[in-house]
């Protein structure tokens, strides 16, 4: 398939993506549960796990190796899915982070959290958006090059980390989205991959 029109069928998740931060207009935040806070304050703040946050973006961009239309198309339908039910939950339940970016301290790369860090975006929360679309997108790509399995399976693991050592998200957001990507991935494999085989 050509190049434009991966690009075309890919560009509603991409611009879905981005709707992610129109959800202040909708919702202001609210205070999220103290067990939440109080978990994350035993979490150190690792300052340089903001390399590995940035994975995501990256992986944003990954889809664009699949040349098959009908693998791509349920990548797009599937991955859109799990936007707006995340989309969902934050506006029904739109906790605020703020308890753990305050936790954030000045570091050598503080630009890094700049540009991801906005005063109006406080609804960072529950579930990460981070995880889910970084572990639907590692395990896929996992499952169709294994030779770089490995690769994709640590990048999984590094963005779960970094969103809560980064002290963009409560650990618990974090769990939610991994949890949510591993169902996304099940349904395309299911949906793709037995189809095809069988």
């Amino acid at each position: 398939m050509k190049f434009i029109n991966r690009l075309t069928v890919l560009s509603p998740f991409w611009i879905l993506s981005s709707c992610y931060f129109l959800i202040p207009l909708l919702r202001s935040p609210i205070q999220a549960p103290q067990f939440f806070i109080d978990i994350d304050s035993a979490i150190p703040f690792i300052w340089w796990m903001i390399i590995p946050y940035y994975f995501y973006y990256i992986s944003l961009f990954l889809p664009l190796m699949i040349s098959d239309l009908s693998m791509l198309k349920s990548f797009v339908n599937i991955a859109m899915i799990l936007l707006l039910g995340s989309y969902s939950i934050f506006i029904i339940w739109p906790i605020s982070c703020a308890p753990v970016l305050m936790s954030i301290q000045p570091n050598p790369l503080s630009a890094l959290y700049g540009f991801v860090t906005f005063s109006w975006l406080q609804q960072n929360a529950f579930p990460s958006v981070h995880v889910i679309i970084s572990t639907f997108i590692g395990l896929i790509f996992a499952r169709q090059i294994p030779g770089l399995k490995w690769l994709f399976w640590i990048g999984i693991v590094l963005v779960f980390l970094a969103t809560f050592l980064t002290k963009q998200h409560f650990i618990a957001d974090s769990i939610a989205g991994l949890i949510i990507g591993i169902i996304g991935y099940r349904i395309w494999f299911e949906k793709v991959m037995i189809k095809s085989e069988g």
